[in-house]
């Protein structure tokens, strides 16, 4: 396979503040300054993105802002989180809330009273009228009261982190659930109504083109409304959230991930698989409607919608990052510096080195509408649109890309090697060789 594969996506061009799972703007990015932030055009409607950093334990591939559920800073950052709700939303004039999304770290572990304090934060904050409500959970950290608890504020759809139902593949992970876990939990979601998603990683160590078919097969048995299949990427950069964690720390997280890549699938082996998933999804009636995601008619996820399509979104919680009236933000990482930040009245880190014309076709591309210039045009002008025309037509014979008129579309090859096309359009000053 020429040129970088899926696994290298995120390191070369692809957009970098896309969420790296779903519903998770809360992740790792270079930023360069401290600002005011203040939405010259406070958003009449917003997606929310809630920050859950509490896990039982750490998935050592993890690298978003997590930190242990019995962590002595729980009570004091849950406090800092429904003042920046409050805050945030007095701020921005008290705008509705289209999409609701909490993430982690695994917000199920939350007790029902932490859950029914943060659903009143948020309804007196904003007008909380979403048209999909999302939570993420572990399928062992399930029980009734939960459950209910996360119904009675508004929640329609449980965003399940199977990962895989091959027990081999939960160690593989370090994951601390079970396969028999997560049938149970789909159940429990369905039984209130709850839409649910599954989150699959593929290509950790020693995985095949068999086994990962039999992941999908068990999945799709349980007829999920959604799939996000996400390749293994293993970071060997120690990230911020490493100091909420006691122990041994980077180190250890560090070897771990450089024997597992040593035993992932090569570049070949992961486009295999993601090919492998891309014909089984198509036989189920899943439609392939971003890069990494899959859905029944009418499911797709409506909130990382509104990431792709780079509409305004408030990030709120540790690590949470938000795009508001084209400024791009978040908060740091980790906790005693989070709270001591919301303590302080301070403003959210500003990523002064974002293009929201390269944003927004880096992200248009990830979908399967794709990039209509006509329109992208309109809001970016016509400038943009030209310089984005001529370095998507750089790639003419290359099978990357698809043309309809004014709109073009990743092909399936251009989705294997997507990075090939985002690296044309970032800014000239950007260094990075690519070869098709």
């Amino acid at each position: 396979m020429n040129g970088m594969s899926l696994r290298d996506e995120r390191a070369a061009g692809d957009a970098p503040r896309a969420p790296a799972r779903e519903g998770s703007p809360a992740r790792r990015d270079g930023v360069s300054r401290v600002e005011r932030v203040s939405a010259r055009r406070p958003p009449t409607a917003l997606g929310v993105y809630v920050h859950i950093p509490f896990c039982a334990s750490r998935c050592p591939y993890c690298d978003f802002a997590t930190a242990p559920a019995r962590s002595a800073l729980r009570s004091r950052y849950l406090d800092a989180l429904e003042f920046e709700i409050r805050r945030e939303g007095e701020r921005l004039g008290r705008p509705r809330v289209s999409t609701l999304f909490f993430g982690g770290g695994t917000p199920s572990l939350l007790e029902p009273t932490e859950i029914e304090r943060l659903g009143g934060a948020l309804r007196d904050a904003f007008d909380v009228r979403p048209v999909e409500a999302t939570v993420e959970a572990n399928p062992a950290t399930l029980d009734r009261a939960r459950l209910e608890a996360w119904a009675a504020i508004g929640i329609t759809r449980l965003s399940l982190g199977a990962q895989s139902f091959s027990s081999i593949g939960l160690r593989a992970l370090g994951r601390t659930h079970q396969p028999q876990d997560i049938a149970p939990a789909v159940a429990a979601a369905r039984s209130l109504g709850f839409d649910v998603n599954l989150d699959l990683i593929f290509g950790w160590p020693s995985q095949t083109p068999a086994g990962w078919l039999e992941d999908l097969d068990a999945a799709a048995a349980l007829q999920p409304d959604h799939l996000s299949c996400y390749p293994l990427e293993l970071a060997l950069e120690p990230e911020e959230a490493v100091a909420n964690w006691p122990g041994a720390g980077w180190r250890s997280v560090e070897r771990w991930r450089r024997r597992s890549a040593a035993a992932q699938p090569d570049d070949d082996g992961i486009a295999t698989l993601y090919e492998v998933a891309e014909a089984f999804l198509a036989r189920n009636g899943y439609r392939h409607y971003e890069i990494a995601n899959w859905a029944r008619a009418g499911k797709r996820c409506r909130h990382n919608l509104g990431y792709w399509r780079n509409g305004d979104w408030l990030g709120v919680g540790a690590g949470a990052h938000s795009h508001l009236a084209g400024v791009r933000s978040r908060n740091p990482g980790v906790l005693p510096v989070y709270i001591g930040a919301i303590d302080r009245d301070d403003q959210r880190i500003v990523d002064a080195s974002a293009d929201a014309a390269v944003d927004g076709a880096m992200l248009a591309l990830r979908l399967d509408e794709g990039l209509d210039l006509g329109r992208y045009g309109a809001r970016f002008g016509l400038d943009a649109a030209s310089r984005v025309r001529n370095a998507l037509r750089s790639l003419d014979g290359t099978r990357l890309l698809r043309w309809s008129g004014e709109r073009v579309c990743l092909t399936a090859r251009g989705r294997l090697l997507a990075s090939e096309v985002f690296v044309r359009l970032l800014p000239d000053d950007v260094n990075f060789s690519a070869q098709v």
